[in-house]
């Protein structure tokens, strides 16, 4: 019998499954908490602000333990900081202004098909806007950058990239990529992301051009939606508004147009200077 590293496809799903019953004991303590009036989690209060992060990074914290400790190999065999060159950053750079365009779109017109309910919405808002800039920076850009992308990137593509071949290592990861952010109004552009991701992890065997690429998202994002005066772009970032507006034809083109000028770029990069470590040998 063919022996499996960790984790395996089932392993992946337990990670998954600990990490929102986590989030769920946290969030239904938040919630006797207020009740009880001992703290806020609403109010964009400072309090508020460490609460929330302090969920965030226990809940997280807790899961990369037990992940990283079950795989049994070392830091960096598991977490690859490996060295991107200049040309790749800037590829990126362009390709990720482009995706977040097409995505803002590909959100409207999610919205119109599947409207997304008032009091899930109401959370978005609440943590976009009425929480504090510095809470909210850590909460939506820092902690899911380093987090998510250490254990999807990190934990769970290097096990799945050491049991199947590498597409089926990036479907899988980019799946519960987007499963795990547990709404449908994001699990389209999660689980697009969460592939796209993986590859690039594979292809340049370090996690950091994911990390940058999920920084940028999350921030561009949070500003966009945080000051809409002075992104006065119609539809771009609306935060799921009903009714949507669609947003101009000349953005979209100027979407579609980065985001396949980034992609080339991107390959003419991987091509150009290919890695030589040995954690990834099966093809994508």
């Amino acid at each position: 019998m063919e022996n499996k590293v960790y984790p395996t496809i089932k392993d992946t799903l337990l990670l998954c499954l600990l990490f929102i019953g986590l989030q769920a004991v946290l969030e239904l303590c938040l919630f006797l908490g207020s009740l009880l009036n001992i703290f806020y989690i609403h109010d964009g209060s400072i309090l508020s602000g460490l609460v929330l992060t302090a969920t965030s990074i226990i809940s997280f914290g807790i899961v990369l333990i037990i992940g990283f400790k079950k795989t049994k190999r070392n830091f960096l065999d598991v977490f690859k900081f490996n060295k991107i060159s200049p040309f790749l950053w800037f590829a990126t750079t362009i390709f990720m202004i482009g995706a977040v365009i097409m995505i803002s779109e590909m959100d409207n017109l999610l919205n119109l098909i599947l409207p997304m309910p008032d009091f899930l919405r109401d959370i978005f808002e609440q943590l976009m806007i009425e929480q504090t800039l510095i809470f909210a920076i850590i909460i939506i850009v820092i902690i899911p950058t380093v987090a998510e992308e250490m254990m999807y990137r990190g934990v769970i593509l290097d096990g799945l990239s050491r049991n199947y071949t590498n597409k089926k290592a990036i479907i899988i990861s980019g799946f519960v990529f987007g499963f795990i952010h547990l709404n449908p109004w994001q699990f389209p552009t999660a689980f697009l992301f969460g592939m796209f991701f993986a590859w690039i992890c594979i292809k340049t065997n370090s996690i950091l051009l994911p990390m940058y690429m999920h920084f940028f998202n999350n921030f561009l994002y949070l500003l966009a939606v945080r000051y809409r005066d002075i992104f006065a772009i119609r539809g771009f970032n609306t935060n799921f508004e009903t009714p949507g507006e669609f947003q101009p034809l000349w953005f979209n083109i100027t979407g579609v147009i980065l985001l396949a000028l980034g992609f080339f770029l991107i390959k003419k990069g991987l091509e150009k200077k290919r890695t030589t470590g040995v954690y990834y040998h099966k093809e994508a």
